[in-house]
């Protein structure tokens, strides 16, 4: 069962950075402010709906009456101000780069939040783990490299023309035929 939520989790989450990117670059081009705008509420409900099935809103309302005081509260609230920010530029990042991108950061990520555990906790992993950790950090790797490849061959260098020919050698040429 982990298996299966980790693989679905993996799709939805590749789905929403495809979907957030197209919502933005294509044909509706939103701002991030106006993409969150939107989906905020509908994610809101969701959240709500989960809570009430799962029986978490019942607990968080037992949290509420028993120990919230003004530092929880103030607490909360500097989670939920992060957490929006953190929206922004993620979204902001999503625009500017590309879906792909964006979900091998995501990997990236979480791998190096795994390793900061493993080595502020004091964590054993198994062989299986660092595999894991290993594959995913040189896939991070290799894809960044060929990225930058790619942007280094796009780019026309300063001594070329649009046609690749350097046009100091076709001056060097033109004066040594007068």
């Amino acid at each position: 069962m982990g298996f299966f939520l980790t693989v679905l989790g993996t799709i939805l989450a590749a789905v929403k950075t495809v979907v957030t990117n197209r919502v933005q670059v294509g044909r509706l081009k939103l701002h991030p402010l106006d993409l969150l705008l939107r989906m905020s509420p509908l994610a809101f409900i969701q959240t709500m709906i989960y809570s009430y099935l799962t029986g978490e809103m019942q607990l968080v309302q037992e949290y509420c009456k028993t120990n919230m005081n003004f530092s929880v509260f103030c607490a909360l609230l500097l989670n939920g101000v992060i957490a929006f920010f953190l929206n922004v530029v993620s979204f902001t990042a999503n625009k500017k780069t590309s879906a792909l991108t964006m979900t091998v950061a995501g990997n990236v990520k979480q791998v190096l939040s795994i390793v900061l555990a493993v080595i502020i906790f004091d964590l054993s992993i198994t062989a299986m783990n660092g595999l894991g950790i290993i594959l995913t950090l040189a896939g991070g790797a290799w894809y960044s490299n060929v990225q930058l490849t790619e942007k280094k061959k796009s780019k026309i260098l300063p001594g070329d023309s649009l046609l690749g020919i350097d046009k100091s050698d076709d001056l060097s040429n033109i004066k040594s035929q007068q």
